[in-house]
């Protein structure tokens, strides 16, 4: 009997989840039939965006104790849990020990803490390690075949077969394919392009002149001249690490002066830096973590139960379900941020049942948000004063703790109940102009207050403002050109005068939306001019991602649904949201959710079409 063909495009983290979810399926059932197994990624297994080739100065932006690529007991309806380790017991078990500034394995040095966190590149090795497990671990009826190419085509094609072209023009008959693929999806969009357009005619006369529509690989900034004056849009993760390669990545360190304050000493190649971007503000670092290993708050109002209330109500009140998030949403998450708030300030957990939220605490909610709203600044200085000190406050929150500070207690919870956020808005549970709105505003006060940096980042950005390196523009900036210098300009009318500056490279750091139609990867473009794939619409809006149904199985343009084709991951973003994260121990993690319940309908599937073998399944190691 010839084996089924089963792919696997797109070997990162996404992939890697499919992989672990399909070991763990088999462990219990022995198929009927040989398989065929295809994964399909140029790059290095299972690293994705956490290449370990990256310099160690780059850090994960979780702590080691938050990270995992197996199932646990939390994760339901997506087959059988088997053990393996998490990336801190992995840490523990590999010897890797803290030397100096250094992450090392050695009998020396302080232990990998679960509050620890690592560099990027250790997360990557950790990645193919798992990869590496789940294959030596597979059923010997498994036949792996590595395809180190991308694919440039998945074509649906009479009797239920895909067709799955790799570059090259190698074809393989697959029966079911699992696309998982990741950021390399983004292209160009007008912003870029207009940008590039300055550059371009600028050369001739500055030749500091450059664009970076993203700073990776991080290694493309060292191009960057110590006399040109740089520019990044963003405040968050992408652009810390544009900052870390700016100034440690070039041979600058920085001097402990104290537990929460560093002093930078530079090497004489850093450029000077302004950061911008629409808030003006740094993201919030992350908080000394108080709930240990597992803790999550669990939500009190913003249940899953009550967006679902507000569903049906609006169906009755307005005979459409999907909802205003403003309106509808915003409210009761906002009496949760409170709720975590006065309990933080009291001790205690209050009554929910009885809890009302005080004006003042009301009050501190928006100021977390919203802190420069509705201050006014006489010029720069001032403003780049009340930045500095806006991070001073944030570094003493943070040392306060997740739990026991206020501020960095109510924020943290946006991260604890994202899945609830996402019952809201996943599938077009948002009116078009809401969801487009919760994206573009919400989203980005979310990641600033809730999704941060380490704490150590802001109290080297501190440094960076206080040895002159580094500075912030003022919010709601506009980007220009001045074509008679030949520089970009930044301006702003948030003063008491109007404010500009000019400046010689831009970095684009931010978080690339993956827009089907604009996408320069030949796969995308093949597979939008057949209809095999088709944006992902909510309404007249297209988030991002391509569309999928709630199984995660692809819809063509036609509206059929492809039985035997999933998408997992930042392919389908626009559907789900949020894809970025790893697992999270004990979470119920949503990637491993998708990923179980895409392989157990494959494996149901194989069974009504083959049986399965009823002897006892020794193959699993």
């Amino acid at each position: 009997m010839k084996n089924i063909n089963v792919v696997i495009v797109g070997m990162g983290q996404r992939g890697l989840t499919v992989l672990e979810r399909l070991r763990a399926v088999l462990s219990e059932r022995r198929l009927g039939t040989g398989m065929d197994l295809h994964l399909v990624d140029p790059s290095t297994p299972g690293q994705g965006i956490h290449e370990w080739s990256q310099p160690e100065h780059l850090l994960v932006n979780t702590i080691a104790a938050q990270i995992t690529m197996y199932c646990d007991e939390s994760v339901v309806d997506s087959g059988p849990v088997l053990p393996g380790l998490s990336f801190l017991e992995w840490a523990h078990e590999r010897g890797y020990k803290k030397l100096g500034s250094r992450f090392v394995i050695s009998d020396e040095g302080e232990p990998v803490e679960e509050n620890t966190y690592l560099p990027r590149a250790v997360l990557g090795e950790y990645l193919t390690w798992v990869y590496d497990q789940l294959l030596e671990d597979m059923p010997d009826y498994v036949n792996v075949i590595n395809h180190r190419r991308a694919a440039v085509d998945i074509s649906p094609v009479a009797d239920n077969r895909i067709d799955v072209t790799l570059e090259g023009g190698f074809k393989i008959d697959a029966d079911y394919v699992f696309m998982t693929m990741g950021h390399s999806l983004g292209g160009k969009d007008s912003f870029d392009r207009k940008v590039e357009n300055w550059v371009v005619s600028a050369r001739a006369g500055n030749s500091h002149m450059a664009y970076f529509r993203t700073p990776y690989p991080i290694s493309s900034l060292n191009s960057i001249s110590a006399q040109a004056k740089v520019a990044i849009c963003g405040t968050g993760l992408t652009a810390a690490d544009a900052i870390s390669a700016l100034t440690i990545g070039l041979g600058g360190r920085f001097e402990k002066l104290s537990f929460d304050r560093y002093r930078y000493i530079p090497c004489g190649r850093e450029p000077r830096i302004t950061m911008f971007s629409r808030q003006g503000l740094p993201a919030g670092g992350r908080a000394v973590n108080q709930k240990g290993t597992y803790g999550q708050y669990k939500a009190k109002f913003f249940t899953r139960d009550f967006v679902d209330a507000c569903c049906s109500k609006n169906q009755i009140d307005r005979g459409n379900a999907q909802l205003d998030f403003d309106r509808d949403l915003w409210p009761t998450l906002k009496k949760e941020m409170a709720y975590v708030y006065s309990s933080s300030v009291s001790g205690e957990w209050a009554d929910p049942t009885t809890y009302q939220v005080e004006p003042e605490v009301d009050a501190a909610i928006d100021l977390l948000m919203v802190p420069a709203e509705h201050l006014t600044f006489a010029d720069q200085k001032e403003y780049k004063n009340f930045i500095r000190q806006h991070l001073v406050e944030d570094i003493a929150d943070c040392f306060g703790g997740n739990v026991d500070n206020p501020r960095k207690a109510a924020a943290d919870i946006l991260r604890d109940i994202r899945d609830n956020i996402r019952h809201a808005v996943d599938y077009c549970r948002l009116t078009p102009a809401s969801h487009q709105r919760f994206l573009s505003y919400w989203c980005s006060i979310s990641n600033r207050i809730a999704s941060g940096p380490p704490k150590e980042r802001n109290m080297e950005m501190l440094a960076l403002i206080d040895a002159g390196i580094l500075t912030f523009f003022g919010p709601k900036p506009e980007l220009g050109y001045d074509e008679k210098n030949q520089r970009f300009t930044l301006s702003t009318d948030r003063f008491g005068h109007p404010a500009s500056e000019a400046f010689d490279v831009l970095i684009r750091a931010k978080v690339d939306l993956f827009e089907p139609e604009a996408s320069p990867s030949p796969l995308i473009r093949s597979m939008i001019a057949s209809g095999a794939i088709t944006p992902f619409r909510n309404g007249a809006f297209k988030p991002s991602g391509i569309d999928i149904t709630p199984e995660v199985n692809v819809i063509q343009r036609d509206g059929e649904v492809i039985r035997n084709l999933w998408a997992l991951g930042y392919v389908v973003e626009g559907a789900h949201f949020y894809t970025y994260v790893l697992p999270r121990p004990y979470s119920n993690s949503r990637g491993l959710q998708d990923a179980g319940r895409a392989v157990i309908a494959m494996v149901d599937d194989i069974a009504v079409c083959h049986g399965e073998d009823q002897s006892p399944n020794v193959a699993v190691a």
